[in-house]
């Protein structure tokens, strides 16, 4: 009996500790893939929310990537990356802003949403 009671708390102890390093491992991978990601993307978050805004001004993609292009010559936006991300499709992580920012940014990206869901829909016959 005493080997038996032993056993579970050797068991939950292991588990507990499996646990905490299971978390620590999941935070590390998430910095990382976040890290990735915005490095990939090349642009900083402040350069996507001006290209949301623009689209929701009607700017077309090739006149606010010249826009860009003439303000921060040193930008890694290209034309191709300004078409995708002024279709919403666009990651900005909220260590990237202050608050205030990344909750205007989150306004915009589903407005931006909106607006391309609501332009792309065929319209009824």
């Amino acid at each position: 009996m005493i080997l038996l009671k032993n056993l579970f708390k050797n068991i939950f102890v292991m588990y507990k500790m499996n646990n905490k390093y299971k978390e620590k491992f999941i935070q590390m991978k998430t910095e990382r893939r976040e890290k990735k990601r915005t490095n990939k993307r090349s642009i900083t978050g402040e350069e996507v929310i001006f290209i949301f805004e623009k689209v929701l001004e009607g700017w077309k993609t090739i006149r606010i990537y010249n826009t860009i292009i003439q303000s921060n010559p040193t930008s890694g936006l290209n034309k191709k990356k300004t078409e995708t991300i002024a279709t919403g499709n666009c990651k900005v992580y909220p260590s990237e802003l202050p608050r205030e920012r990344y909750d205007y940014y989150t306004d915009l990206r589903a407005k931006v949403y909106n607006y391309y869901n609501t332009f792309l829909t065929p319209l009824p016959s």
